[in-house]
Parts: structure tokens; C-alpha cells; sequence
């Protein structure tokens, strides 16, 4: 669950090209992730290409990003270590603005996460 939580955060974290940086109005805020259970996650997405979440226990992950195409950006975990096989999560990204909400579906279409993009 945490993983699913993580990776959709990401994906609302979407990316876009280097001609229009869709990223950009996510660096130094904090994306307010929610959970279909109500449980939070914030994460912040770097210009310098890194990210950071803390999970609804407490936890924090932290790893690095990358343009793949003009419309997608991969994210690696780095620490804590993650699994031998787990390969960078990569996602589809749209750009945002300090104040925006939005909502995705859940990968099993059934359930919908949250996501508010706030100052710090």
C-alpha cells in the first residue's frame, strides 16, 4: 500500500517537457497526497532532480527524477534501499500552480486519490 501510495503521488507530480517545464510550479512546495483510507502523504519534487515523501507512518523516502520523453518523468528511490527489482516509477505529468486540487483513480479504477498543491 505504502509503494501504491508513494507511486501515486508521483504520478500527480506528472512532468513535462524541457521546453515548458511542467514540474515547475511543484519545486519548493509540497504536494498533499490523500489516500482513499484518509491516510496522508507529502511529497516535494526538486529542480535539482530530487525527491522526497514522508508516508503516513512517519517514513520518509527520498530518491531521484528524470525526464524519459518530453511527457514523462521516471522517479528512483534511493533510500531506504528499495527492493533488487524494483525499476523507476515513471508517469505522465501535468503541470500545477500553489493552490490547485486534483484527483486521480486508484490503478484499480475503483477508489480516488487526492492531491492539493500547497506553499512550503
Amino acid at each position: 500500500m505504502k509503494r501504491m501510495l508513494l507511486a501515486s503521488a508521483i504520478l500527480a507530480l506528472s512532468a513535462g517537457a524541457a521546453l515548458a517545464d511542467n514540474l515547475a510550479g511543484y519545486y519548493g512546495n509540497t504536494v498533499v497526497i490523500t489516500a482513499p483510507d484518509g491516510k496522508v502523504t507529502k511529497s516535494k519534487v526538486n529542480a535539482d532532480k530530487s525527491y522526497s515523501s514522508v508516508l503516513p507512518d512517519g517514513t520518509t523516502t527520498q530518491g531521484t527524477w528524470a525526464w524519459k520523453d518530453d511527457k514523462t518523468a521516471c522517479f528512483t528511490q534511493v533510500t531506504p534501499a528499495p527492493a533488487a527489482d524494483q525499476a523507476p516509477a515513471c508517469f505522465a505529468i501535468d503541470a500545477h500552480k500553489v493552490g490547485d486540487s486534483w484527483s486521480t483513480k486508484t490503478p484499480d479504477g475503483k477508489a480516488e486519490i487526492k492531491y492539493s498543491l500547497v506553499a512550503g
